[in-house]
């Protein structure tokens, strides 16, 4: 399997615990003493970093800005489309999982694409 392939299917299983994980936390309502403000900061900050931490792995393993964005949008497709699904089975719009997978794909590819950009700069400073 390609490595890029493989780095957004590890970073795709990563960020859907993550979406699992903050839907519970974020919609269940015997959770709603949880402060909204911290849960909404780590629910949108460390999507972000996973995405851009994924290109970079793929970088980093001589791959190219373009398969880091591919990486990048394979793992923000699956978070998305986890995410989406959470949504509905909380009895919210089936838009969701079409917005999630669009958004996750969409985010992914930049993020990806800016993490191997960081990446492939680094091992030239180090050169």
């Amino acid at each position: 399997m390609r490595s890029d392939i493989r780095e957004g299917l590890r970073g795709g299983t990563l960020l859907a615990g993550f979406s699992l994980a903050f839907a519970v936390l974020g919609l269940t309502p015997s959770l709603s003493w949880i402060p909204e403000i911290p849960l909404l900061t780590v629910a949108g900050l460390a999507p972000l970093l996973l995405l851009a931490y994924t290109g970079r792995r793929v970088a980093l393993g001589g791959g190219t800005r373009r398969a880091g964005s591919l990486a990048g949008a394979v793992a923000g497709a699956i978070g998305g489309l986890t995410g989406g699904v959470a949504y509905v089975l909380y009895g919210k719009s089936a838009i969701n999982v079409v917005v999630g997978t669009v958004v996750g794909i969409v985010l992914g590819a930049s993020l990806g694409a800016a993490g191997s950009h960081w990446g492939i700069r680094r091992q030239a400073d180090k050169t």
